[in-house]
C-alpha cells in the first residue's frame, strides 16, 4: 500500500487521496488516508496547498518529497515549456474528472463513438504546451504510403479567452492560421 499510494502520487505530481485512490491500483487501497498519515509522519510526502485565480481548491493535496526540488526549481523558473502530444493514456489525462477540474479539458476517446457523432477525430491526441492543454490532433498512420495522416488539429479557445479576458468583442485573425490549424478556428 505505501508502495503503491507513493508511486500514484510520484505519476500525478500532486494529488487529493481521491486522485491517488484513482490511478495506478485503481480503488484497491484500503486505508489510504492512514497510509497517507504514515507516509506525512515518515517524511515521504507532504502537504501542501493547490490554488487558482486567488482561491485555494479543496484538500488535501499532496507531493512527494522526492519531488519537492522540482517543484523548487518551477518556483524559482528554473523551466522551460515545450509542446508535446500526450497518448490517450497518459497520467495527467487518464482520469477525465482530474483533467477536467485541473485544466478544464474534457477529453474523450471517440473509438467507440459512431463516426458521425465523433467531435474531434477517431483517436485524438491532446497537446500539451508547457503547463496547458492547447489543443487535439487527430492522426491516423497510412501504413501503405507509410505517411502520418492528420485529419485534424484543434486549438483549445485561448485565442477567445484571451479576447475576453482583455474585454475585446472578437478576435480578428490578420492572415489565415496555418493550414492544419484551421479546423480549430470559426
Amino acid at each position: 500500500m505505501r508502495l503503491a499510494a507513493q508511486r500514484s502520487l510520484r505519476a500525478l505530481g500532486v494529488a487529493t487521496a481521491r486522485d491517488i485512490d484513482r490511478h495506478f491500483t485503481a480503488s484497491r487501497y484500503p486505508g489510504l488516508p492512514a497510509v497517507l498519515a504514515g507516509l506525512e509522519r515518515s517524511g515521504r510526502v507532504e502537504r501542501l496547498r493547490v490554488a487558482a485565480e486567488g482561491a485555494e481548491w479543496p484538500g488535501p493535496w499532496y507531493v512527494h518529497a522526492d519531488d519537492l526540488p522540482l517543484l523548487e526549481r518551477l518556483e524559482a523558473g528554473d523551466w522551460r515549456p515545450r509542446t508535446t502530444l500526450l497518448s490517450s493514456f497518459d497520467n495527467l489525462i487518464i482520469d477525465r474528472e482530474r483533467t477536467q477540474r485541473l485544466f478544464g479539458f474534457h477529453y474523450r476517446m471517440e473509438i467507440y463513438v459512431p463516426k458521425a457523432a465523433r467531435r474531434y477525430g477517431y483517436y485524438v491526441l491532446p497537446v500539451l504546451h508547457g503547463d496547458r492543454l492547447v489543443g487535439r490532433v487527430d492522426p491516423v498512420m497510412d501504413r501503405a504510403r507509410g505517411r502520418l495522416v492528420v485529419n485534424a488539429v484543434h486549438a483549445e479557445p485561448a485565442l477567445e479567452e484571451l479576447a475576453a479576458f482583455l474585454g475585446a468583442g472578437g478576435v480578428e485573425l490578420r492572415q489565415p492560421p496555418p493550414r492544419v490549424w484551421r479546423t480549430g478556428f470559426a
